[in-house]
């Protein structure tokens, strides 16, 4: 399942990963305003009585800014942690520019679904998940034999957890959880998304590579 680059043979250092982390933490300490960059799925789907896509800069603001805004500490440090091991794995493997085009595209993948599937879409979506997922993906292809602390006594396949996080977005969208569960706040359609990005963009990625 591995996918071979000329990159993967020769590591590239992580200087793409390293500044989405710093960005991305940047805006929080900045305290960005979120409802400029959240991403509302109305805007872009529509609703009763709202035509879609906008024509507007809030759209495209939202669609590539969400990222960058995080609810609180957890949810950043959660986040990048995340970026962090993933993310170097990632552009290590498929180098800077193709790190990026997949973390663009796990943005927009992210956003898409979850404005899709999402029952409310005038709620807002913020967060770096869907580029995250994107690159959790990808690590699949880039990583396929690699072990992950899943306990601090436990290493498991990644496959087996990527499986069962997949399994569980998965669950998540077909069986909303009610609107009261802190589960509702998750952006479950976007995790979904981002996964799926990953999983087909990375072989195409790497064949551009060679």
């Amino acid at each position: 399942m591995a996918v071979e680059t000329r990159a993967a043979r020769a590591a590239v250092p992580a200087y793409a990963n390293r500044v989405m982390i710093l960005t991305c933490v940047a805006a929080f300490v900045l305290n960005l305003p979120p409802e400029r960059f959240a991403f509302v799925p109305a805007y872009f789907f529509g609703t009763v009585d709202l035509a879609g896509p906008l024509p507007t800069l809030a759209l495209w603001r939202g669609l590539f800014g969400h990222p960058l805004i995080h609810a609180d500490p957890a949810h950043l440090v959660s986040n990048m942690l995340a970026l962090w091991l993933l993310g170097d794995a990632v552009e290590n493997a498929l180098g800077h520019g193709r790190y990026l085009a997949l973390f663009l595209a796990g943005t927009v993948a992210g956003a898409l679904s979850e404005g899709w599937l999402a029952v409310d879409r005038m709620a807002p979506l913020i967060g770096a998940s869907g580029a995250i997922c994107a690159l959790m993906g990808a690590f699949l292809w880039v990583r396929p034999r690699a072990r992950m602390w899943a306990l601090p006594f436990l290493r498991l396949p990644v496959l087996w957890m990527v499986g069962v996080f997949a399994a569980l977005n998965v669950a998540m969208v077909l069986f909303p959880p009610p609107a009261d569960s802190p589960l509702a706040e998750v952006g479950w359609g976007a995790h979904a998304g981002g996964i799926l990005a990953g999983l087909l963009l990375t072989p195409l990625l790497a064949r551009i590579g060679r």
